[in-house]
């Protein structure tokens, strides 16, 4: 008997051990963890930091884009109100071709009243030569009425180069708001441009949104398993390893330990159990296999992970 309590005594020390460097592993996987951790939360800040400048950003994207809406619109209203100025500007054009062509009719009447006149003066002369100072009278009155027609051209000429003037410089104003709307159809693609920049920058900025939020998720999937963690390692803690030589009785069903109903301590909460009380088995995260556990914690267990799932 003294020779095996002895080897029970060497595995009892052999598991201690085990359990021991255990228990350094999985100290070691929590300072590991903690490093993961603010590394995690470093890399947070600075995703965050970058989504505000993007946000600044596309602030300014917007503030010009609606700049250039506006300029837009008034480039529209004056290139409606010089197109107003156009069709009136044609208008006046209109009405003075029009009174160039009655000058011109006018003009060609009085050049066949002179005409007429010679002829009629003419035939006055050959006809009646004894009426020829009545006929000199009359030839004096329309020379001076030629003379006053031809006054009359004469301003009707210059009327016509002023018009003409006037519908050159209508042509070159023509010219100049020609030359405007094409630099308000220059201004239009520019606002197209800057509006595809802000439709690339929001769309960027959904993605980095959708990336910051998959790390968000990630690291509260971290944070669950360290607080895991700090409970498995708060109740290892918490509950003490007793010695063989502490427990004569089983926890459970308080039955005394003998040769046939041997010792068996409970990987989670540390009591000693009989095999009949402790034959359960369950993966502890401070062990990588499936251990020994007692049968309330076995039950204590299973639903803490029916919980933790739900």
């Amino acid at each position: 008997m003294y020779s095996d309590v002895w080897k029970q005594l060497k595995e009892e020390k052999k598991v201690r051990l085990e359990l021991e460097k255990e228990l350094e592993l999985q100290i070691g996987m929590k300072t590991e963890m903690e490093i993961a951790m603010k590394l995690l939360e470093k890399d947070t800040h600075e995703k965050q930091d970058t989504l505000v400048a993007h946000r600044q950003q596309l602030e300014e994207v917007k503030a010009i884009n609606l700049q250039m809406f506006h300029k837009a619109q008034n480039a529209e209203s004056s290139l409606q109100q010089k197109n107003e100025a156009i069709t009136s500007f044609e208008g006046k054009t209109n009405q003075v071709m029009s009174s160039m062509k009655q000058m011109e009719e006018r003009l060609q009447h009085s050049e066949r009243a002179r005409q007429g006149a010679e002829e009629r003066s003419h035939k006055l002369q050959q006809e009646l030569g004894g009426r020829i100072g009545a006929l000199q009278l009359q030839l004096s009155q329309l020379h001076e009425q030629c003379s006053s027609l031809e006054k009359e051209l004469k301003s009707e000429k210059e009327q016509r180069q002023a018009l003409q003037r006037e519908l050159q410089h209508e042509k070159d104003t023509s010219s100049l708001l020609r030359m405007e709307l094409q630099q308000v159809e220059g201004l239009k693609k520019e606002l197209r441009e800057l509006q595809d920049e802000k439709a690339e920058l929001q769309k960027i900025c959904e993605e980095q949104e959708q990336a910051l939020q998959e790390m968000g998720l990630r690291l509260s999937q971290s944070k669950l398993k360290m607080e895991d963690i700090k409970e498995v390692n708060q109740a290892l803690k918490g509950h003490a390893w007793l010695k063989d030589d502490e427990a004569t009785h089983c926890r459970q069903c308080e039955k005394e330990f003998s040769i046939s109903r041997r010792k068996h301590h409970c990987r989670n909460c540390g009591h000693i159990f009989c095999n009949t009380c402790s034959s359960n088995e369950l993966a502890l995260p401070s062990y990588p296999k499936p251990v020994r556990v007692c049968d309330s914690c076995h039950t204590l267990l299973l639903q803490r992970c029916s919980s933790t799932a739900s």
